[in-house]
């Protein structure tokens, strides 16, 4: 009996061992590619590029030209779903935001009580998408790459752009065209095809909403498929150096179905570094 004890007591340990070192692998993944977009380009000017709505919305967020900027970071306080028509849950992230080329990366967490349930990772990082998440930290569950992740990270990247108010002044990758009266389409080139968004702005000149057609997307039966996607922004205030939204939401268009977010929540903590 003492055997099978201590045999039991040797595998349990033997198991934590392996979750450990899996665990610090993750992080340790998780570091470097916070690493990469720290070291990309720092902030250019190139206001005389934007439409004026456009240009006017980041001053009014408090962003300057030229400033050198590279990345910016906050936290966010949420809920997400992770399948078509699941259950909402609470969901807490970090989020760094490369702002003189394209990138970011979210790391996520869902917990039971102290327990950390599920980390994700999603990002934008060499100009390539990825995404990975583990059970306990640890226990891979997903790992996604390829054109049709990447693509879509990229259209997530200009979505967020009301969070980054001073890429939109000083990334040079990013194309901007008027497309009605409160209405500005963002594009980005990527080496998997341009992503699309078209903001719309309020009477006051502040963004509103975000849509975007065709964006890569698994539908319910996990298969890769397009969809229509959309947005909201709203409840703006100062949050650190800059005035932002402090609301954020976003979902699919699903045929027959319409629209269902899988996301919403708000930021804080917002900090620049350069």
């Amino acid at each position: 009996m003492e055997s099978w004890i201590a045999a039991f007591i040797l595998a349990a340990l033997g198991l934590g061992a392996v979750q450990m070192v899996a665990a610090a692998r993750f992080r340790a993944r998780i570091l470097g590619l916070a690493a990469r977009l720290h070291g990309t380009p720092a902030t250019r000017d190139v206001e005389d590029r934007l439409p004026p709505i456009v240009a006017d919305f980041a001053r009014r967020a408090g962003a300057e030209p030229g400033a050198g900027l590279r990345v910016a970071t906050f936290l966010q306080d949420g809920e997400l779903r992770l399948r078509q028509g699941g259950r909402f849950a609470p969901t807490v992230a970090w989020q760094l935001v490369a702002l003189g080329r394209a990138g970011f990366l979210w790391d996520a967490r869902q917990s039971f009580g102290p327990v950390e349930t599920l980390r994700v990772i999603d990002a934008f990082v060499g100009a390539e998408g990825v995404l990975q998440a583990r059970l306990f930290g640890s226990v891979p569950v997903a790992r996604l790459s390829g054109r049709e992740l990447t693509l879509g990270e990229a259209f997530r990247y200009l979505a967020e752009l009301p969070w980054a108010p001073d890429a939109i002044l000083g990334n040079p990758d990013l194309v901007w065209r008027v497309t009605g009266p409160d209405r500005v389409e963002v594009r980005l080139a990527t080496q998997a095809g341009t992503a699309r968004v078209t903001f719309a702005f309020d009477a006051t000149g502040d963004i509103i909403g975000m849509e975007a057609k065709d964006r890569p997307a698994r539908d319910g039966s996990g298969r890769m498929t397009r969809l229509d996607w959309r947005g909201r922004f709203g409840d703006y205030r100062q949050i650190g150096p800059r005035r932002l939204p402090e609301y954020g939401e976003v979902g699919y268009v699903w045929p027959g179905l319409g629209y269902e977010p899988y996301f919403r929540g708000r930021i804080r903590d917002y900090h620049l570094a350069p």
